[in-house]
């Protein structure tokens, strides 16, 4: 196998490398999004719940009963977000380390690219050189035979 199939092959494959990568980091940003619409409804639960204890608090007195059931409520929320808020911020980690190995996995593949072009030029020298050697060959010959 030459130089040029063998690079062709290598970056055929890191090509396939690339996508898978690109498609992993399109999963986990998907799960990522779905875990932060989960956060972001959370806090959007939280600031409802606390604006009707604000309010029935503002409306008069409240039972001590309900009072601790809202409390307890929105200590289970706060509970809550902040495991979600450890859920995303793992989601996002994940994302960086997928979006890096893809960028490292483009840059490999750019490079065996440079190096396929490369090969390809220096093939293509080599032939033209050829062909030069030849036209040179076939002109000393014509003018030989002239004298």
């Amino acid at each position: 196998m030459t130089r040029e199939k063998t690079v062709s092959k290598i970056i055929e494959i890191k090509e396939f490398n690339k996508e898978q990568l690109e498609a992993e980091a399109k999963n986990v940003r998907e799960r990522l999004n779905r875990e932060q619409a989960k956060l972001d409804a959370l806090e959007q639960e939280y600031k409802k719940t606390n604006a009707d204890l604000a309010g029935k608090q503002a409306g008069g007195t409240m039972p001590a009963n309900e009072v601790e059931l809202f409390y307890t409520y929105l200590k289970h929320l706060g509970t809550q977000i902040e495991l979600q808020k450890s859920v995303v911020v793992l989601h996002i980690a994940e994302l960086e380390k997928k979006q890096n190995a893809m960028v490292e996995a483009y840059k490999e593949q750019r490079v065996f690219e440079l190096l396929h072009d490369k090969i390809l030029q220096g093939q293509a020298k080599e032939i033209m050189h050829g062909e030069q050697k030849e036209a040179d060959y076939t002109f000393l010959c014509r003018k030989a035979k002239h004298e």
